[in-house]
């Protein structure tokens, strides 16, 4: 008899190479095939709303971190005028800007956001808006630090290649896990799944229940912000601010530069409780004056732009019941925030702010 195995029975046979074989087209085919599901699936749910090919669908800001949710905002023909800042500026509600200014508002301020931050989508929303009608920008500490250099990002991610004017790069960096959890999230809100993270306008409020509000808490953290206020640094003698340097001022200037002359552009410094002003005598106190003038300047050089002082003392600032921190302002103070900077926009005045005036131009031939 015969006791050989032919090589038929061999590849046959359980944990042959044949099965080897078919499993490891199933495991690649397969693999392969999910792969392309999946890179399909992100492409039509396109979750930032940024890839040009995608198909047209009612896609909406979902992202938790508005860096990624704010590009597509600050590329949207939807809008011809943009709030830009820090979470101070975040309760500044479109709708009622739009009312005040005959326009149509956006808001890009995002938590913390660094001056580069602010900048590049301010960069980005003049790019894509040639014909840009009105800014609002608020000024906070970001813009007054001084040294040799300044913070570009935050922890959180900044997605440079959504901000930039290369479409195509964008499809490099979509297929990722982060990606495909927005492309859920995006889908869950696009189908009533999911409530929305953001207004369609980029607003929404931040802000604890009202209910919870508790003024006695608030008045006490302010007194604890003014003293350690009143602990920082003196001006040491023979100070000169002239010395000073605020390394994030130039993107300033080339952001406003950026917008079109005819577009009103509204600079306006945070009404930071007084609490949280530096103490006069101080070094920080210093800095600021000199970071408020170089604002001022540099405003006073842009084509129909005004800067607006809120970080002053006055009835705003000093009414503890305006805020819950010594950086942010309650709902109803944000309304009241928003009619003064359409009336300081206006010509008009104020308790509230100052409109300090620009130096004079320099002779051009000492430019």
């Amino acid at each position: 008899m015969n006791s050989s195995i032919s090589n038929s029975d061999s590849n046959a046979a359980p944990g042959g190479p044949g099965e080897w074989r078919r499993f490891a087209r199933w495991f690649f085919g397969g693999g392969l095939g999910l792969g392309g599901f999946i890179a399909l699936w992100i492409i039509i749910v396109d979750p930032f709303d940024t890839l040009f090919f995608s198909p047209p669908l009612d896609r909406v800001p979902i992202a938790t971190n508005a860096r990624f949710s704010f590009p597509a905002l600050a590329r949207s023909n939807k809008f011809d005028s943009a709030i830009i800042g820090t979470s101070t500026g975040r309760l500044l509600r479109p709708e009622m800007l739009d009312r005040l200014f005959a326009a149509r508002f956006v808001n890009l301020a995002m938590n913390s956001a660094t001056a580069y931050e602010q900048y590049r989508i301010l960069e980005l929303f003049a790019r894509q808006h040639p014909s840009a009608k009105t800014l609002v920008m608020g000024i906070d500490v970001v813009w007054c630090e001084t040294g040799a250099t300044f913070e570009k990002y935050t922890p959180r991610p900044f997605p440079e290649w959504m901000y930039d004017s290369n479409a195509f790069n964008d499809v490099l960096h979509h297929y990722n896990l982060y990606t495909i959890e927005q492309a859920g999230r995006q889908f869950a809100t696009m189908t009533g799944m999911r409530r929305l993270k953001y207004g369609r306008d980029g607003y929404t409020s931040f802000l604890p229940d009202a209910a919870g509000y508790d003024l006695a808490k608030v008045q006490k953290s302010f007194v604890t912000v003014r003293g350690n206020e009143a602990q920082r640094p003196k001006t040491p003698p023979g100070f000169d601010p002239a010395t000073l340097n605020f390394p994030t001022h130039f993107m300033l200037r080339d952001g406003l530069k950026a917008l079109p002359g005819a577009a009103k552009k509204i600079i306006f410094f945070a009404p930071y409780h007084v609490a949280q002003h530096p103490v006069a005598g101080t070094l920080k106190a210093a800095e600021w004056a000199e970071c408020k003038a170089r604002v001022t300047a540099i405003a006073g050089q842009v084509p129909n732009a005004i800067t607006l002082d809120f970080m002053i003392n006055s009835p705003f600032t000093t009414t503890d019941s305006n805020y819950w921190d010594v950086l942010h302002y309650t709902l109803a103070a944000a309304d009241a925030l928003m009619g003064d900077l359409a009336l300081g926009a206006n010509g008009g005045s104020s308790e509230n702010f100052t409109v300090p005036k620009p130096p004079p131009a320099p002779d051009s031939d000492q430019q």
